[in-house]
């Protein structure tokens, strides 16, 4: 695990199939304007956002199957990984294979968590809720509706908490040995 306790930095990286949500969560943690015109990320974009006594590093990495190559590189040092899904079946099955990917990269006290995006959709287009794809992706998972604003706050709870739940771990972990 990377964070520093020194300027207290954590990388957060955001990874996903194309139009999950991955730029919308990032720009709901930056509060930056959200579009509603939808335009993949190339590559990767990078913002900083505070939290609390820590600044955190929020990679938001493209999704198309070329960035799939560079998986490695993107998340190598990464103190938190999100798997981001719409939450419908077939791109939740998908997202399974990038949980899979991101345990055999990251380091073990590095927490992999799944948000299950878009599920003010899930009444109306057969999208699943968090609890179904928890028990598809066999990884904690919160719900979630990027799009809008209101849920900033308990987006960045989650990170928190996640973030001190991975550096109490860490330092039990240092007490054992």
């Amino acid at each position: 695990m990377s964070i520093s306790k020194i300027n207290n930095l954590a990388k957060v990286s955001l990874i996903g199939a194309p139009a999950v949500g991955k730029t919308t969560m990032l720009k709901l943690l930056s509060q930056t304007k959200i579009d509603k015109i939808y335009l993949p990320t190339q590559g990767f974009d990078l913002k900083t956002v505070s939290c609390n006594n820590m600044d955190l590093k929020v990679w938001d990495f493209g999704g198309q199957r070329a960035y799939l190559n560079y998986l490695e590189e993107y998340l190598l040092g990464s103190d938190l990984v999100f798997i981001v899904t719409d939450s419908t079946p077939k791109n939740v099955l998908k997202s399974k294979q990038l949980v899979d990917m991101a345990k055999k990269i990251v380091e073990e006290d590095c927490p992999i968590i799944a948000i299950a995006n878009k599920q003010d959709l899930c009444k109306d287009d057969g999208r699943m809720d968090q609890k179904r794809v928890q028990d598809v992706l066999h990884t904690k998972t919160y719900g979630l509706t990027a799009i809008n604003s209101s849920e900033r706050d308990k987006l960045m709870r989650i990170i928190e908490k996640e973030l001190n739940h991975a550096i109490v771990r860490k330092e039990m972990k240092t007490i054992e040995i």
